[in-house]
């Protein structure tokens, strides 16, 4: 696996911000505009009350849970990043707390601090051994489950879409690595009951930016009869590949 994060702080910050402003985040979300991975966190967090976003990035994760109810704690090692996140939750009048660390260190929280801790796009930027170290982190710090969601590697559409965008120079994703499975990583924890599928089927054909590419995507749209929802993808070609491992005594 590639090294970590691939991109410094502020070149991160810049990819994630250059997208959409908060202000556009927090219109989307206040129009209960889900993605399918948001429903997941959603539904996993049900019975929790406090949440952990490990590399929380823009906080659009943690938003759309603290518009919930849930009780939300954002980590990120970027303070561009950490700004971004306070006035997304400032638009939307939502409270949060939020925290600058480096999530390949000890957490600064005791044990057993939160319901849920969760990560979605950050693993795929690092070595297998960091990995395992972070699960064992983010385990301590949880009393009931641990979620990371990374690029599914078995996803065709998104595949050829990275090759063709690194082709052409249009990848702004650093040494992003996707994976068809990270249960190995938590072989390691005792007492874990761990199960993965994908979600984002239509999504993975966003990815398909090559000449012909958006009529595919219409054509597989219609004929397969594509939807935004977080069912578990057909044949595992959904775009991010969900991990979730629960504490059982």
């Amino acid at each position: 696996m590639a090294d970590k994060w691939n991109l410094a702080p502020e070149q991160w910050s810049a990819v994630l911000t250059n997208e959409a402003s908060p202000e556009t985040i927090a219109k989307n979300l206040l129009k209960g505009e889900y993605l399918p991975w948001n429903d997941i966190l959603l539904q996993q967090s049900a019975k929790s009350d406090t949440t952990l976003d490990m590399g929380s990035g823009r906080g659009e994760n943690s938003a759309m849970l603290a518009q919930q109810g849930r009780r939300t704690t954002l980590l990120d090692w970027s303070q561009d990043n950490i700004d971004y996140s306070k006035k997304l939750f400032q638009l939307m009048t939502l409270d949060g707390e939020f925290c600058r660390a480096d999530m390949t260190k000890p957490l600064p929280f005791e044990d057993n601090t939160f319901d849920m801790v969760f990560s979605c796009g950050v693993f795929e930027y690092f070595t297998g051994e960091t990995i395992r170290e972070i699960i064992k982190e983010a385990f301590r710090v949880s009393r009931k489950r641990v979620i990371i969601m990374v690029p599914n590697s078995l996803s065709i559409p998104y595949r050829l879409g990275m090759g063709y965008m690194k082709a052409t120079g249009q990848w702004h994703w650093g040494g992003e690595v996707p994976s068809s499975t990270l249960k190995p990583y938590f072989q390691s924890i005792p007492n874990t009951k761990v199960r993965e599928f994908s979600v984002g089927t239509k999504h993975a054909l966003d990815f398909l930016t090559m000449p012909g590419g958006g009529t595919i995507k219409k054509l597989c749209t219609r004929l397969l009869k594509l939807k935004n929802h977080s069912n578990p993808s057909f044949l595992r070609q959904g775009y991010l590949l969900i991990t979730i491992a629960e504490k059982v005594s």
